[in-house]
């Protein structure tokens, strides 16, 4: 299946959910080309789009003219009748996981075979990719790459080479369409995957934790049996990995645990410390 041939066609809809600044510039850029609806839990599913958007500072004449392929979800049944689900995950600018792992948890109740989810720029990448992913599967009962696709907004991933990005990366109407239009072809699948994002190594201030991993972690963890390597995980549970703010985009400590342990694979972590570290209860970690 091809979405970016079903909306060609209008047989699906892009679903944006979350509604901020960042929310908004994504549908109105989006329904100049395609069906799109909104749902944020700030817009009552009685609303009217016309109305909504006006309060947003859009004039009537170009919600009647430019936006008129823009409707509101209704229902959970609304909801599924999109093919493409724009996660951007916020009603303001403040970041709220719960709110954003509630929307998630819309979209992967929504998914079907074949269909794509997007995360907008508010969304972090370690976030989306280690506790938003599991949510997305658990729910739709689907699995990455063989019953849904994901991409990342570019971005959020700092495409330095990203042919439409200009040098201040200024997102533009014309820019989050075409950025859609590319993810969704087919030939240009592979350069949105979770599989590229190395963005630790992108971020010259993470030299300093990778060479304490590398240098004091690795030799200890490697020195662990299973009861020894249980103590350690007792105190990452109870925060220790806080300690490390630089691992830290998000409060999630499953997040930190992932991209600790995804370092310390990096510098010789023994296959029988990481395997302790699957066993642990934190299944995606390495």
């Amino acid at each position: 299946m091809n979405r970016l041939e079903d909306l060609k066609g209008k047989r699906c809809k892009v679903a944006v959910l979350g509604v901020n600044q960042h929310g908004l510039d994504a549908a109105l850029s989006i329904s100049k080309r395609y069906l799109v609806q909104i749902t944020d839990k700030n817009i009552k599913p009685d609303a009217l789009v016309e109305e909504f958007l006006m309060s947003r500072g859009i004039p009537q004449d170009s919600v009647r003219n430019k936006y008129s392929n823009i409707s509101i979800v209704k229902s959970t049944a609304d909801l599924r009748s999109a093919g493409v689900y724009y996660l951007n995950g916020l009603s303001t600018s403040l970041v709220d996981w719960t709110e954003i792992k509630t929307m998630a948890a819309q979209v992967g109740s929504a998914l079907k075979p074949g269909d794509w989810v997007i995360f907008g720029e508010d969304i972090e990448p370690d976030l989306a990719e280690v506790v938003l992913l599991d949510i997305l599967e658990i729910k739709s009962g689907l699995s990455l790459g063989q019953g849904f696709e994901l991409a990342f907004s570019p971005k959020s991933l700092r495409y330095r080479n990203f042919a439409n990005l200009g040098n201040e990366m200024k997102m533009s109407h014309n820019l989050i369409i075409n950025q859609v239009e590319e993810i969704l072809d087919q030939k240009h699948k592979d350069k949105f995957t979770s599989n590229q994002i190395n963005y630790l190594d992108e971020e010259k201030e993470l030299s300093r934790i990778h060479s304490k991993i590398k240098e004091l972690w690795v030799p200890m963890l490697n020195e662990m049996d299973s009861t020894t390597f249980n103590d350690f995980v007792e105190q990452t549970n109870k925060g220790f990995l806080n300690v490390y703010s630089h691992l830290r985009f998000s409060n999630e400590i499953k997040v930190n645990y992932y991209r600790f342990f995804k370092i310390a694979k990096k510098y010789g972590l023994k296959h029988s410390v990481a395997k302790l570290s699957q066993n642990s209860g934190w299944s995606t970690a390495v």
